[in-house]
């Protein structure tokens, strides 16, 4: 059943209702007033026609009287008196009882139907007779049943109105609610497109849309983000397949040539040491492959404050015990506290100085690196620099893209490419300075920016592509 013939339906059962109730009480109370009424009138015509009775009843006992006009009980009139001297003809004026009743005041109902009275005496101690005066009850009953009438017309036409208006009034009042079906239906989930207006000036009906916009929105959202889920479990497996190709080769080549049994004892170590090298750089690649899909999976509930000085500190001791060939000198503040996923700021100095160590060695086999952290106004700046050979300023933006390395180098290629990814998801930026003495990478970070995911919406693969 649609809102709005509940609507009218409950306003056709309620306003009768409340028009036959209200009626009942007023009837009700005017069938009393009516009563008293009556009863005060016919008090009072009893006070005013007590003397005549009085004296109708001493001339009624005097030895010589004249003839007397005796009306019978059939004349025609609502009221009646009775008067009953003491001695003598009852005096009857108008339409009485065929019997008369007792003398306490009430109703009385005889054949000729019910009736109301008043009574009192004539004379002291009623000596002289007795005094009635009567008022039939049917002109009342009557009044009354026509009063009842009125209020069953009354409330059958409070019927109709009430349907009338109630389905009248529901389709005015659900009006918005009909409008926001409509733009409903118009919303395409699956594209994502479309929402509903709130507009109505009826806060329910606003209330409601935006309930439902909330949704929507929420429900874009997690298909946002399974689709990034699951393009990055496309992108990692393919990459590794390609990746790891070569040096899985390499590695298979190595293994057949350990089977020759004549293989030199020379060789055979040379051959160990690759495998050696390539397992590390197999290693190497799975280990930042998951990194880089962890980091687009990064989920908003996972950010709090980090102090990224503190943790930059942790970063350059352990990177410390890691490349005993390098010199790392921190300059920390006491604070830097930055709004961030922990583990992806910890990618972010991590690589930097791993980056620094394995391509900043210069001849001597040695290499110096000063990882600098200090907040000016809103941000948080990073610099990790080293005193190695540097690199080409137009090599610099397409270093950040994956597997972009050097001829010979040992890395993976993707030490730059997880931490433009990090940065990017902090809502940051990071760049090469120009060229100088070594090379040198500048990380900002604001402090209190709030990150709902990668802000270019793309996935890693195709995210660094566009660099």
């Amino acid at each position: 059943m649609r809102l709005s013939t509940r609507f009218a339906l409950c306003l056709a059962v309620m306003v009768p209702l409340l028009v036959g109730l209200s009626g009942l009480l007023i009837i009700r109370l005017s069938i009393d007033d009516l009563r008293a009424e009556r009863d005060v009138r016919l008090a009072q015509r009893m006070q005013s026609l007590q003397p005549l009775a009085l004296t109708y009843a001493q001339r009624e006992a005097a030895p010589a009287r004249a003839a007397r006009i005796r009306v019978t009980p059939t004349a025609i009139g609502e009221e009646g008196v009775y008067v009953a001297p003491a001695r003598g003809t009852p005096l009857i004026m108008g339409t009485v009882p065929a019997s008369l009743p007792t003398p306490v005041p009430g109703p009385v109902t005889s054949p000729d139907g019910a009736w109301r009275y008043v009574s009192t005496p004539l004379g002291v101690n009623g000596r002289r007779g007795r005094l009635w005066v009567f008022e039939q009850e049917a002109p009342l009953t009557g009044r009354i049943s026509h009063m009842y009438r009125q209020h069953l017309i009354v409330t059958l036409i409070a019927l109709a109105v009430g349907a009338t208006t109630g389905l009248a009034l529901g389709r005015f009042a659900l009006r918005p609610l009909t409008r926001l079906t409509k733009d409903a239906a118009a919303v395409d989930v699956r594209a994502g497109e479309g929402r509903l207006t709130r507009n109505s000036r009826v806060p329910e009906i606003d209330e409601l849309a935006g309930l439902v916009n909330g949704l929507l929105d929420r429900r874009d959202r997690a298909v946002h983000r399974t689709a990034e889920a699951l393009e990055t479990a496309r992108a990692f497996a393919a990459t590794a397949a390609h990746e790891l190709r070569t040096p899985l080769t390499s590695m298979g080549a190595n293994i057949a040539l350990l089977g020759y049994p004549n293989l030199p004892p020379e060789d055979r170590g040379e051959v160990i040491r690759d495998l050696a090298g390539e397992q590390a750089r197999v290693e190497r690649l799975i280990t930042m492959l998951r990194q880089l899909a962890r980091g687009e999976l990064m989920e908003p509930d996972s950010l709090k404050e980090v102090d990224l000085a503190a943790l930059s500190g942790v970063a350059v001791d352990e990177a410390t015990r890691r490349h005993a060939h390098a010199r790392i000198v921190a300059h920390l503040p006491e604070q830097a506290i930055v709004r961030g996923w922990a583990e992806g700021l910890r990618m972010i100095v991590d690589n930097l100085l791993d980056n620094a160590a394995v391509h900043g060695v210069g001849p001597r086999g040695t290499v110096r690196i000063d990882l600098t952290v200090k907040v000016e106004g809103t941000f948080a700046l990073l610099r990790v620099a080293d005193d190695g050979p540097g690199m080409p300023s137009e090599l610099h933006q397409e270093a950040f893209n994956r597997f972009s390395r050097r001829v010979g180098s040992p890395g993976s290629g993707l030490g730059l490419t997880l931490i433009h990814q990090q940065v990017v998801l902090h809502g940051g930026k990071v760049e090469i300075e120009p060229p100088g003495t070594g090379l040198s990478v500048l990380v900002q970070l604001p402090i209190s920016w709030r990150p709902d995911g990668p802000s270019d919406g793309l996935s890693w693969l195709s995210a660094h592509q566009k660099l």
